[in-house]
């Protein structure tokens, strides 16, 4: 489609969202949020952020972290929540764009210095220290898909060049002669051109065109992870063939999708996306298969290696431990399941002789996948209707391992859990999965070639045995 016909399509639609103006404030808060959500994660993730659109949305409304995930990032798509909000009050103030401005927006994205990997004249890899709101002191030319170097403004040339562009872009806003589609993308393109800053020059090229299109009343424009290959490749068509008009096509197809998701949101419709759903799935089954070919499938020998490295060590110190706990209780009811396919296999033993058990099942060529360990104490010496509970699930999954504990502790004139039911395995698993729904807690999490150190098993026992005790010290302090 011809620019001339995507520009007439983008003049209907936001003829419409203004014919519904004032539009409600709740509609339009909605929609905003998901603008504000979906320009944060695809903005960041382009350029190489970790976070997945849950963890993104969960830290955005929530202020929950997932495990594992860099502080950095975490650190960057919080400043780029801001740096919207910075944007949102830049265009309710009326305000027309600065150098000064745009350094302020850098800082805020980037937060704090940090070091990147870069080149030096000659090839040799260095590191490079970024300071957020500086203007680079160190050329940062880069290569293409082609194999060919791009090279953008030097550092000397930095400050004139975006004078210039600022002072452009001031001109064209008084002259209004430019439509704010052609504007805003011809100013994303020589924002990139110049490279401004160490780091961060396409997310605050997104930023800056994003304000201009909010300043001339239309919806941010997302670039979605999933086109980021045709982001790029319009960008580099533009300066090989020194022709803009792909990519003003680019940015004009998304702007559509833009003003079509406003229009929904305004008119009080669905703003979900019917393929959103297909779309997370895909990213999440990529992910998988990255991730399933990257570490070891759950076999007899993967199995026996977890076990010479991690469960024996582990469980014998860990059962040492809580016997311990035996001299204050008059009784002990303790048992292990090994589940391997659908056919539980019980096997009773105490303490320690289990390990043993464990590893000759693996031997016999047996793939358990969960092992259960329970471990009751009845009749408190202080108090004999008071009872203590541990259970231990270790689910053996096919690419990794996952440990899961519960702690329990109740008054009764009967065991109502264990011991009393030793002859009803049924009877024992009912009533022990009620007390355990939704509050057990995940104490360990891997693939099945990690390495734990000492302190490491010894951190996690002792995670387990300070847990027992405070409900212990609990009673008798009553």
């Amino acid at each position: 489609m011809e620019i001339r016909d995507l520009l007439t399509e983008v003049g209907r639609l936001k003829g419409e969202i203004d014919a519904l103006r004032p539009i409600d404030p709740a509609q339009e808060r909605r929609v905003m949020q998901r603008f504000r959500l979906d320009w944060t994660y695809h903005s960041n993730a382009i350029e190489g952020n970790t976070l997945t659109y849950g963890e993104t949305k969960a830290f955005l409304l929530h202020g929950v972290t997932a495990q594992g995930k860099p502080f950095r990032d975490y650190l960057e798509v919080k400043g780029h929540h801001e740096a919207i909000n910075y944007l949102l009050d830049f265009v309710r103030q009326q305000q027309l764009l600065t150098e000064a401005a745009v350094r302020e927006l850098h800082k805020m994205i980037l937060v704090e210095p940090y070091k990147v990997d870069a080149v030096t004249g000659d090839g040799r890899p260095t590191k490079r220290r970024v300071i957020p709101g500086q203007y680079k002191t160190a050329p940062n030319h880069v290569l293409t898909s082609t194999g060919e170097m791009h090279y953008y403004a030097t550092p000397e040339e930095t400050p004139a060049k975006m004078g210039n562009l600022i002072a452009w872009y001031r001109r064209e806003t008084d002259k209004a002669e430019l439509h704010p589609l052609i504007l805003a993308a011809t100013f994303h393109y020589q924002f990139v051109a110049i490279h401004p800053f160490d780091d961060g020059n396409g997310r605050m090229a997104r930023l800056l065109m994003n304000l201009i299109f909010l300043q001339y009343g239309y919806p941010p424009v997302i670039i979605p992870t999933d086109k980021k290959g045709e982001y790029l490749l319009a960008l580099e068509t533009a300066d090989a063939e020194n022709n803009l008009d792909p990519f003003v096509i680019h940015i004009c197809e998304s702007l559509l999708h833009s003003l079509d998701l406003f229009l929904r949101g305004a008119r009080g419709e669905r703003i979900d996306e019917l393929d959103d759903l297909d779309k997370k799935l895909a990213i999440l089954q990529k992910k998988l298969e990255v991730n399933d070919k990257a570490r070891p499938e759950k076999t007899a020998q993967s199995l026996l290696e977890f076990n010479d490295k991690f469960l024996e060590p582990f469980l014998s110190q860990l059962f040492s431990q809580l016997a311990k706990f035996d001299q204050f209780f008059a009784r002990t009811f303790f048992r292990v399941t090994l589940y391997k396919e659908n056919i539980p296999k019980n096997t009773y033993y105490h303490h320690s002789p289990v390990i043993y058990g464990i590893a000759n099942s693996i031997r016999e060529g047996e793939k358990p996948k969960q092992i259960e360990i329970i471990c009751e104490w009845s009749d408190f010496m202080a108090d004999e209707l008071f009872h203590l509970l541990f259970t231990l699930d270790i689910y053996l999954q096919r690419y990794s391992h996952k440990i899961i504990g519960f702690a329990h502790n109740y008054q009764n004139e009967y065991s109502k859990v264990a011991y009393y039911n030793e002859d009803n395995d049924g009877e024992l698993n009912q009533n022990l999965a009620s007390l355990q729904a939704g509050k057990g807690k995940t104490l360990l999490k891997g693939r099945y070639d990690a390495f734990y150190s000492k302190d490491e098993i010894d951190g996690l026992i002792l995670k387990i045995t300070n847990e027992l005790y405070k409900r212990l010290e609990q009673k008798t302090d009553e």
